[in-house]
């Protein structure tokens, strides 16, 4: 077994996309080590004679399935459920993105749809909890290839991978201009754009508007985290009881 300074050493001469691969398998391991600590049972679903399934076979098991499951690589995860603050949010924020949106080819779509990911030797599938799509020559009835602004809404569950691993694999699709991660259990919204080299722009505080630079539009943080903090309250209230 290599020691933690040969690991390194041997780290140190690979070339980027090596790196990248390397970054994706520690992304699955997290994957699966928040799994083991969640209670509620989150099985992985594998073909029977075979540990992976291809993209095809999944996207053809998804349909059958009565459950959502996101796919990486061959391997696929169970989704949790979502909460009413995260409901709330994502309801807000597509209202206010739909409502702005200027008349054209762009169209806002909230939950239930997948994005397909197909890069070199990366296949795949992931929930986002809103998408904003202007090609829709490239749509399939299934999913969407070539988004052009991602959000995601952290659940205590999910936000590793929200942070590293879709923050990596979303920026692979060239359509993408902006993703973005909605924090769930206070105002904070992080805008990681690719004119600036995903270097992230924070907003935060009730007074605060985030600005989705490639739609060209501004929503108070105010309007987007509307009933959230309703639902704060109400899971505080409980847990104090």
């Amino acid at each position: 077994m290599l020691t933690l300074d040969e690991i390194h050493e041997a780290l140190r001469h690979l070339t980027l996309d090596q790196r990248s691969t390397v970054e994706n398998w520690l992304d699955e391991l997290d994957r699966v080590s928040i799994q083991s600590q969640v209670r509620e049972a989150r099985p992985l679903y594998f073909k029977a004679d075979a540990r992976f399934m291809t993209l095809e076979e999944f996207l053809e098991f998804e349909e059958r399935s009565p459950l959502r499951h996101e796919f990486v690589n061959g391997a696929i995860f169970a989704m949790n459920g979502a909460t009413v603050a995260h409901q709330r949010i994502v309801r807000n924020l597509s209202t206010a993105i739909d409502t702005r949106l200027k008349p054209g080819r762009c169209e806002v779509f909230s939950s239930g749809l997948k994005v397909v990911i197909q890069r070199k030797s990366n296949e795949i599938s992931y929930y986002p909890d809103l998408i904003v799509d202007c090609r829709p020559d490239t749509r399939d009835t299934r999913y969407l290839r070539d988004p052009k602004l991602i959000v995601e809404v952290l659940s205590p569950s999910t936000q590793l991978i929200d942070r590293r691993e879709k923050l990596q694999n979303y920026r692979r699709i060239d359509s993408v201009e902006e993703y973005v991660i909605v924090t769930q259990d206070i105002r904070r919204v992080t805008v990681y754009p690719r004119v600036e080299c995903w270097r992230p722009r924070v907003y935060w505080g009730i007074d605060a508007a985030v600005e989705l630079r490639s739609i060209d539009l501004t929503i108070p943080l105010a309007e987007l985290y509307r009933g959230a903090e309703d639902a704060w309250q109400s899971r505080s209230a409980r847990s104090e009881q």
